[in-house]
């Protein structure tokens, strides 16, 4: 009898161990098929580029931008670079290099959309402080006043919570059950923000609202459903209201709505000369925290609006970029803001004068981008790629700093300030 146990409990463990190597081997082709680089990229690919007409005053910053930005191109073999700056409202420099599109090819443009990652935090932050100035929501109400129904700590969780990263809802997660194992590769089609809600809402909290920090995307999806509740519309309508309408910003829109790809950039993973697919994502599980996809262009020309205070009045963009204290009152760790991180930097001028920036980055399935605002020089920069390097994201944040770096000194006999 034992040993006929013994020889059961034996098959029962080599079963659940051949699941499990089956899982990972499965899991491992899928990191080798998506995630590793092993097509060439076309040859001269980078002799491909488009620059916009701006003010002859600006004319040499802009060749000199472009340039920086193809050299960093070909330093990192990206598939195509897109970026724009604006500097006292004016275009300095809008440009793109490489292809939208390898197969079949098509070049880059200061047209073409790319999936800007967690720069979609930024735009909801600006939606959402018009909705503050329309008398729509209260930043410090609980969120049970406009979801009654959500199940887990609604009579907590403030909005400002939800937007500074304070409110305990969870960032994305691993589960097994499902593959590839975490949400934060989803493909499913959610028909709203509602139903994406699903992904977490009967979750615990990681802590009580407002007594500790975790960036969280989940929480901007969940935000975003407090905003369409408060506004009576779907949150895509609210950022066109007060974001894509006012400004005119008509490649700015929630990837998974788009009628016409046309202008799309495709996406991929590349390094040292090579490239590989993605696979696909719908990004309907996180529009608000990373589903959007705009231009430089157009990401440049809302900083600008903020700078110049026409599209929000000057105390809701304070209120917005003000650092949130932790409930300690000691500083949060990311220098967060609503929506934004906020802090100094000595890359642009050096350690002996630093200079304050307003920025964020983003990454998502085939992409990296970096949008910067430097109030203090009136400043806007947006750098986008449809490649995911090892190194794209970090690089093009420090081409960000040169190219601000550019734009002060343009004119200037101290070219060191």
């Amino acid at each position: 009898m034992k040993l006929t146990n013994r020889t059961t409990l034996i098959k029962l463990g080599a079963g659940v161990l051949l699941i499990v190597l089956a899982y990972l081997s499965a899991l491992a082709y899928w990191y080798w098929k998506w995630e590793t680089p092993k097509l060439t990229l076309p040859g001269e690919h980078l002799s491909q580029y488009q620059m916009a007409t701006v003010s002859s005053s600006f004319s040499s910053v802009a060749d000199k931008a472009q340039f920086k930005m193809t050299e960093l191109a070909n330093e990192l073999q990206s598939v195509s670079l897109s970026g724009a700056m604006m500097k006292d409202g004016q275009l300095v420099w809008a440009g793109a290099v490489g292809l939208a599109s390898v197969q079949p090819q098509k070049a880059a443009s200061i047209k073409t959309q790319y999936r800007i990652g967690s720069v979609s935090k930024s735009l909801t932050a600006v939606a959402l402080m018009g909705m503050v100035e329309a008398q729509l929501i209260d930043l410090d109400t609980p969120i049970d006043k406009y979801l009654p129904n959500y199940p887990t700590g609604a009579k907590q969780i403030t909005t400002r919570q939800l937007v500074s990263h304070m409110s305990g809802v969870r960032h994305y997660n691993y589960d097994f059950t499902q593959f590839p194992p975490t949400d934060g590769l989803s493909n499913i089609a959610y028909e709203d923000s509602i139903a994406a809600l699903g992904q977490f809402k009967h979750d615990g909290l990681l802590f009580t609202p407002g007594q500790g920090f975790a960036y969280s995307t989940h929480g901007f999806t969940l935000l975003s459903v407090v905003m369409q509740a408060a506004a009576n519309k779907p949150f895509d309508m609210v950022l066109k209201e007060f974001i894509a309408t006012p400004l005119k910003l008509n490649q700015t829109q929630a990837e998974h709505l788009l009628t016409n790809t046309e202008r799309l950039a495709e996406f991929y993973n590349s390094d040292n000369g090579l490239y590989g697919l993605t696979p696909e994502q719908n990004l309907s599980n996180k529009v608000a925290g990373g589903g959007i996809v705009s231009t430089p262009t157009e990401l440049v020309t809302l900083g600008a609006a903020l700078l110049n205070n026409s599209l929000l009045q000057p105390e809701s963009f304070e209120k917005m970029v003000q650092v949130q204290p932790m409930f300690d009152g000691s500083k949060n760790p990311q220098s967060y803001a609503l929506g934004w991180r906020h802090y100094k930097t000595r890359h642009i001028l050096g350690e002996n004068n630093q200079v304050d920036i307003i920025h964020h980055g983003g990454v998502s399935v085939g992409a990296n981008a970096y949008f910067m605002l430097v109030p203090e020089f009136n400043i806007t920069v947006a750098i986008l790629t449809n490649s995911k390097g090892e190194k794209s994201r970090g690089k093009i944040q420090l081409l960000a700093y040169e190219l601000a770096k550019m734009a002060i000194t343009h004119g200037s006999n101290n070219q060191e300030l």
